[in-house]
């Protein structure tokens, strides 16, 4: 890969990010980055109330001092109002990806390598962005997938997963975000996954959060 190239998969990695950020910050999580990026690319938080069993704010009460109306910002949630809030933390590795034009105009195809190749837990999650020109616009398509999830459609017990990092994963996918890749009904793998469960699953992030 010459230096252009690199420069342009840095930007476009870049592009990715803010991308994701932004829409991660609209659902209300804050997005934490790393100084030093050593395979988690964002680290994620959100208050959640265990009693209410909810997501929260942080409860505004107002009140009066020195006969004026003041607000004081409380770590208590904004739905009970009484049970202090805890912080529920996620960690993402994200890949962006803009792929190689195939002979479908609508059609490209995309490389996707995860860094970490185990079950890591509930708590960490692969984004995996692929980025089309849509009418001289950027559209980003988001597939949000746990660490265990990656078992679904890919063999993580080939040699090749546990040796490198170049293990990839190539899917075609339709400007409008659907992957066309099918799975092998011999081997278990299926990848309509990409479409049934885990595009623009921002959802998943927040799941069986009661059960901590």
């Amino acid at each position: 890969m010459n230096e252009l190239e690199t420069k342009k998969k840095q930007v476009i990695g870049l592009y990715g990010e803010m991308r994701l950020s932004m829409e991660l910050h609209e659902l209300g999580w804050q997005v934490h980055r790393a100084y030093i990026d050593e395979g988690i690319d964002f680290t994620i938080t959100k208050y959640y109330c265990f009693k209410s069993e909810k997501y929260s704010n942080q409860w505004i009460r107002f009140t009066k001092h020195n006969n004026k109306k003041v607000k004081c910002v409380t770590n208590l949630c904004e739905h009970c109002q009484e049970t202090e809030l805890q912080i529920i933390s996620r960690y993402l590795q994200v890949k962006t990806s803009e792929g190689i034009s195939t002979d479908k105009e609508e059609v490209r195809k995309f490389s996707f390598h995860p860094k970490i190749r185990y079950d890591m837990g509930k708590e960490v999650f692969y984004v995996w962005i692929a980025v089309f020109d849509v009418k001289n616009e950027k559209k980003c398509h988001f597939y949000i997938l746990n660490t265990k999830d990656v078992e679904k459609f890919d063999n993580i017990n080939l040699p090749t997963y546990q040796v490198t990092d170049n293990q990839k994963t190539e899917l075609p996918i339709r400007n409008d975000g659907t992957v066309l890749k099918k799975g092998m009904v011999s081997t278990g793998y299926d990848y309509s996954v990409f479409n049934t469960r885990f595009y623009n699953d921002f959802g998943a992030l927040e799941i069986e959060i009661n059960k901590y």
